[in-house]
Order: structure tokens, then C-alpha cells, then sequence
């Protein structure tokens, strides 16, 4: 099931051109299965034209998807690109993000799960920390696995640490996170235990 807040024209042609072309789909193709012309296709991919809600649905069933409307307090909910800035320096000079910040998206995400793909779908800007970097990639990266979607791919042109990033411990701890961290964040060099940030909802 896909569910999209839709708020404009350029909404529209994102949401139908990613679903196409995730499903392998030409345009042709898909103006054949939808009963939808070629031409009407490839302007509301191009945001030439803002489609109604019935030629959404048609497209949208025709590539096994639906289309969810709802109403939102904030348009499309929050978004991890804005977490750029999520992370401060310790005293020993090591990069520590704000757990607040990022266990609040996350929380957020839980009871709103509709709207996982929207908001990992824009790439954060540079944090200047690398291990931030790394750290939202596989933040995004887990969410889309969760949720059933294709991974963003902004998340491919992150290189993975160089050296493990891990908290301050005992061996017991440290092995104890190392086992519980999400392998998206393993595969990236990061030690976090899962429960640090996915918590559980109430």
C-alpha cells in the first residue's frame, strides 16, 4: 500500500514516477495497464499538470498500488534531511548526535508510518560530520527496509566510516550493543543498539 500526503503538482509527479518506475514499468506500458494516455502520463511526471484524484487512483492501482488521502497538522510530516544539523562534538573530540532530536523523528514515524518513504525520500544536506553522514543513510535505510520500499539513493553515494564509531563501555556493553545494532548501521561502521533509537511505541 502506498500513502503519499499529496500537496501539489510536483508531489504527483514524484509519487507516480518513483512508483512506476519501481515496478519496472515504461510509460507505455503503464498508459496501456491504466487505460490513461501516454501523453496525459508523461506531463503529470514532468509536473506539466496537476491530475485529479481518479486519475491518481487509476495510475497508481494499475502499478498494485493505492493512493491514501489524509489530513495533517504538518504537510507531509517531518523529514530526516532536516537532522543535517543533528550532532555536536564531545570533549574527546567525537561525533555524538542528538538523540532527542533523532529518537523524536523516529517516534513520530511510528505513528505514522504512512510516511515513511516521503520522509526519507530527500537527501540531507552535508552535516560536515561524516559519521552523522553515515549515521542518517542508515537511518534511511533501515526505515525503507521496514517499511517494504526502495531504499532512497541518496544513500549510495554515502561511503561507510573507515573506523568503527561505537559508545564508551564495558566489553560486556560493547558486545551487547554490537549484537543489537541494526545491521543497516553495522554495515556503515556504526554501533548503536537498536532500542537506543527505535524505541518501543507505548
Amino acid at each position: 500500500m502506498l500513502a503519499d500526503m499529496l500537496t501539489g503538482v510536483i508531489e504527483a509527479a514524484t509519487l507516480i514516477r518513483e512508483a512506476r518506475e519501481e515496478s519496472g514499468l515504461s510509460l507505455r506500458a503503464l498508459a496501456v495497464r491504466a487505460d490513461v494516455s501516454y501523453t496525459t502520463i508523461c506531463r503529470i511526471e514532468q509536473g506539466q499538470i496537476d491530475p485529479t484524484t481518479g486519475t491518481l487512483r487509476k495510475l497508481l492501482g494499475a502499478l498494485g498500488e493505492e493512493l491514501e488521502l489524509g489530513r495533517s497538522a504538518a504537510p507531509g510530516g517531518p523529514q530526516l534531511a532536516d537532522l543535517a544539523d543533528a550532532w555536536s562534538t564531545d570533549r574527546l573530540g567525537q561525533d555524538q548526535p542528538d538523540w532527542t532530536r533523532l529518537r523524536a523523528f523516529l517516534d513520530y514515524l511510528v505513528r505514522h508510518t504512512q510516511l515513511a518513504r516521503s520522509a526519507i525520500r530527500s537527501a540531507p544536506p552535508e552535516s560536515g560530520s561524516l559519521f552523522l553522514d553515515n549515521l542518517l543513510a542508515g537511518i534511511a535505510e533501515k526505515i525503507a527496509d521496514d517499511a517494504g520500499v526502495t531504499r532512497p539513493a541518496w544513500t549510495k553515494r554515502i561511503p561507510k566510516l573507515s573506523e568503527t564509531w561505537e559508545s564508551l563501555g564495558t566489553p560486556r556493553i560493547r558486545a551487547s550493543a554490537a549484537a543489537t545494532t541494526p545491521p543497516q548501521l553495522a554495515a556503515r561502521q556504526i554501533v548503536i543498539p537498536e532500542a537506543s533509537l527505535w524505541r518501543q511505541p507505548p
